[in-house]
């Protein structure tokens, strides 16, 4: 197999990955400024916040970045179970 090939796969596999992990952390910290702040008053304004297009946008990504990641990590333990059973 060519190594630029080879070289192309894994960062085209990485950058999906990143890029999942980038606006997880992103959404993940937003959330909390921008649809639940801390105290009574936050708690009241998350009442009319919960709904709005851009909390329910950071819940999905939220939700859909955790399940990418923990894909991710499955995928990886199965790469290398295969790689550890296949050797013996």
């Amino acid at each position: 197999m060519n190594f630029k090939i080879i070289l192309t796969t894994i960062y085209e596999i990485s950058a999906g990955i990143i890029f999942w992990i980038v606006i997880h952390y992103a959404a993940a910290n937003l959330y909390p400024m921008f649809c639940a702040e801390s105290g009574i008053v936050g708690f009241i304004k998350s009442i009319f916040l919960a709904q709005s297009p851009h909390c329910i946008a950071m819940r999905w990504v939220i939700n859909t970045g955790g399940d990418v990641i923990n894909r991710m990590w499955l995928s990886i333990a199965i790469w290398l179970t295969s790689k550890l059973v296949l050797k013996m």
